[in-house]
Formats: structure tokens, C-alpha cells, sequence
């Protein structure tokens, strides 16, 4: 899976988490709201084939913007659009308005944490790093 490189509305993670190839009722049922804030700027994009890295765990990223539920996606430890780690490049492609709060931890230190529920996202447990105004 690749991570999030911009700005997270409800109907820009839908798309982004169907681009995956993955499904999420809490995504799907967050009410859509016009973002009218500049996504951060992506990566000039390699070959998914060409990255060596391997994915070896898996990361809970959970999303709270302004006027949306606060919602969360799974992902891996390799972004493969960049060949890069997740955790590299985490941080500069989050977004940092006023009421934004991206966090991520390891899905192994929150076993029970469901991303696919339909009710707003729950805070996880060992965040290894909270950005924007609102952690």
C-alpha cells in the first residue's frame, strides 16, 4: 500500500484508499465536506516494480479535520511511490491548517483498534508521531 501524500478530505481519502485496492465502511459513510486547503505537494513518483523495500509491518494512520469524523486507514512500512519508508517523508506530507491532527502507530501496538469501524476513529495508543495544530 502506499501512504497519504496530500491533504485528507473524506472524498480524497475514499479515492485514495479505492485507488489501494482496499475497502473502508467508516470511509465511506464520513459525510462529504468541501477541502479547500492546498494538499501538500507529492513526490515525483518511481516504478511501483522497480522499489526493493519490503513491507514488514503495518502502521494505523488516524485523520481529525475540521467538520469530518475523525477517521483511519491501515498502511505500510514502505511507500512505494517514492521507494521510500513510510515514517521518512510522514511528517512534511501531512496537513498542518488549524483543526488538523494526523497521528501514526504501529497496528501492532493497538491490536484491537478497528479502522474499518463506522463510528469516528478512536485515538491510538504509542503514537509514534502526531502533526498538525489539533494532536
Amino acid at each position: 500500500m502506499s501512504k497519504i501524500v496530500a491533504a485528507i478530505g473524506a472524498a480524497a481519502m475514499a479515492v485514495l484508499v479505492a485507488a489501494c485496492g482496499a475497502s473502508s465502511p467508516h470511509l465511506a459513510t464520513t459525510p462529504a465536506a468541501e477541502d479547500t486547503r492546498t494538499p501538500a505537494k507529492p513526490s515525483p513518483s518511481r516504478s511501483a516494480g522497480a522499489c526493493k523495500l519490503k513491507v514488514t509491518t503495518d502502521y494505523i494512520v488516524r485523520y481529525v479535520v475540521p467538520g469530518l469524523a475523525a477517521s483511519s486507514q491501515e498502511i505500510g512500512n514502505v511507500d512505494f511511490a517514492n521507494c521510500t519508508p513510510t515514517l521518512q517523508d510522514f511528517a512534511s506530507e501531512q496537513p498542518t491548517e488549524p483543526g488538523d491532527c494526523t497521528s501514526i502507530a504501529l497496528a501492532s501496538e493497538n491490536p484491537r483498534y478497528n479502522v474499518n469501524s463506522t463510528a469516528p476513529a478512536m485515538p491510538l495508543h504509542h503514537v509514534i508521531l502526531a502533526i498538525g495544530p489539533a494532536c
